[in-house]
């Protein structure tokens, strides 16, 4: 499973004002996709769960995402960001399909870095 790491929440709203919460952050893992620390912003989150202590957060587009260390800036962002989902609406991430997950950078000095788990609790 992916790890984001320096993870940010971002609240968008969608032309038919739609309220969407992706997240932004450094991936850690096997997803061919993303080279290991590339800076990635997730499809919409559809839901989380809590596992082994740690958050899981899922995607419209089905990606799992162990959410590690948050940005530094973003004050309790994991409770932040699950009172946030849990005031979206059970559709609110359905008939969007302009924001899929993307690269939008990559720090090849941080390739080799290990990523790190928050634990909650």
């Amino acid at each position: 499973m992916n790890i984001l790491n320096n993870w940010k929440m971002l609240d968008l709203v969608t032309r038919d004002g739609e309220a969407l919460v992706c997240i932004e952050g450094r991936v850690y893992g096997s997803n061919p996709r993303f080279p290991s620390s590339s800076h990635i912003r997730t499809s919409p989150i559809t839901g989380y769960s809590l596992d082994a202590n740690s958050m899981v957060v899922t995607t419209k587009r089905g990606s799992e995402y162990l959410l590690g260390k948050p940005d530094p800036s973003q004050t309790f962002a994991q409770q932040r960001l699950m009172r946030r989902l849990s005031r979206l609406s059970p559709n609110a991430a359905s008939g969007f399909d302009e924001l899929e997950s993307q690269l939008t950078g990559f720090d090849e000095s941080a390739h080799d870095q290990e990523p790190a788990a928050v634990k909650l609790g």
